[in-house]
């Protein structure tokens, strides 16, 4: 499994466009979510902006515990149309936010790199220093407020000279 893995990231990498390049519509969104936030809804169905029933997520690697570098291939599952749930959506609402320590990071859907059915790659600069650290993707309202149900995490260890 973990050979696979590896070629599917290596081969997605190939082809990936760069991250952060001169038009606005590539540009890699940072927010800052040091602010405390509090949970939106209760238990049952996750709903986002409008009203809208947003779809779950699941973070498919790297896996809870995993060592990694500074540059992070993600690989989430998801049955939501991201080219609405993301930063480059036309009317950004519910939109897709990828977080790590208290910095939320929110791609463009040019960013990711679909992998198959429901299934994107996020290759990405992580914001820290060496050290533990956990990794969360979530939905988030218009007003970048997560919708706390979707939140899914996984705990990693960033070590100097780890390739994705």
């Amino acid at each position: 499994m973990k050979t696979f893995q590896f070629a599917v990231v290596l081969g997605a990498l190939m082809l990936a466009p760069p991250l952060v390049h001169g038009g606005a519509a590539d540009q890699l969104h940072v927010h800052d979510h040091s602010h405390p936030t509090k949970e939106r809804l209760g238990q049952g169905q996750a709903t986002g902006s409008a009203g809208m029933v947003v779809p779950p997520l699941r973070i498919l690697m790297p896996s809870d515990g995993a060592r990694v570098g500074k540059q992070l291939a993600m690989i989430f599952e998801t049955s939501g149309d991201m080219r609405r749930l993301t930063m480059s959506s036309q009317a950004v609402r519910t939109h897709l936010h990828v977080e790590v320590d208290s910095k939320s990071l929110m791609p463009s859907n040019e960013q990711l790199i679909r992998l198959g059915h429901h299934r994107y790659l996020f290759v990405f600069d992580l914001p820290v220093n060496i050290g533990p650290h956990t990794l969360k993707v979530y939905w988030s309202d218009g007003a970048h407020r997560p919708i706390v149900s979707t939140l899914q995490k996984v705990s990693v260890m960033v070590e100097d000279g780890v390739q994705p």
